[in-house]
């Protein structure tokens, strides 16, 4: 595991772009034997994706916010190192409603693999998962945690710096009035011109665009903007 660990280090540190550090993922994906990879950030109430998952999956589970239940989670943030995990071998009582989403995890082919969780600063939590339809996979195979944690804290600082989309998110909200300021501003206005278009102060525009940005946990206006168009929010 050291060695491939090695190699999606390397490959990643070579991405120019969010369509790179896809590529690696996808093929150290298939490399090492897994169908599924998603990265995962936690900040807060905002969480979002960026994943191969089933688009089905993937919109089941923000809309249901399974990311509140999800043992893969829970664990993630308990132990804080890479670990493997098994729909058929979940936590010694799981209730009825965990059960139920690995049921539906199953139905779609997920049912087991490792997950690599890392603290990234200001309380949020990424985690790099890569998942399997084998019923479960063997921990001894996992060899090098640092190495690991490496890895996927080089993911997350790419994805970061290169101001990634993602492919699902937990539903943000957005006023009218942050929907319609971001609108403009995806259409290449100032705040100056959207101020005038919607008669009202510069200050007011740009406290609906910083809005927006919060909601959308967005770094800058560019990605918010990109984001709410992904989510036909604006």
């Amino acid at each position: 595991m050291s060695d491939k660990l090695d190699g999606l280090i390397e490959e990643v540190s070579l991405s120019s772009d969010q369509r790179d550090v896809s590529r690696v993922l996808r093929r150290v994906t298939a490399r090492w034997g897994f169908q599924y990879f998603c990265y995962l950030r936690l900040s807060g109430a905002k969480t979002y994706a960026l994943s191969n998952y089933p688009q089905i999956w993937q919109k089941r589970y923000f809309e249901c916010s399974y990311y509140r239940i999800d043992p893969v989670i829970q664990n993630s943030m308990s132990k804080k190192q890479m670990f493997a995990w098994s729909g058929t071998a979940p936590q010694a009582k799981p209730s009825r409603q965990v059960l139920r989403f690995f049921e539906e995890a199953a139905e779609l082919g997920i049912r087991s693999g490792i997950s690599i969780p890392v603290s990234v600063g200001f309380g949020s939590t990424a985690i790099l998962t890569f998942a399997s339809g084998q019923a479960r996979l063997a921990i001894e195979d996992l060899d090098d945690p640092i190495k690991a944690a490496a890895a996927a804290t080089l993911v997350h600082a790419y994805l970061t710096l290169l101001d990634a989309v993602p492919t699902s998110t937990a539903s943000p909200r957005l006023t009218p009035r942050q929907a319609l300021c971001l609108k403009w501003s995806a259409e290449g206005k100032t705040m100056e011109e959207i101020a005038m278009l919607l008669r009202l102060a510069k200050t007011s525009v740009r406290f609906h665009l910083d809005e927006a940005r919060t909601r959308l946990d967005a770094m800058t206006l560019q990605q918010a903007t990109a984001i709410a168009t992904t989510l036909n929010l604006v």
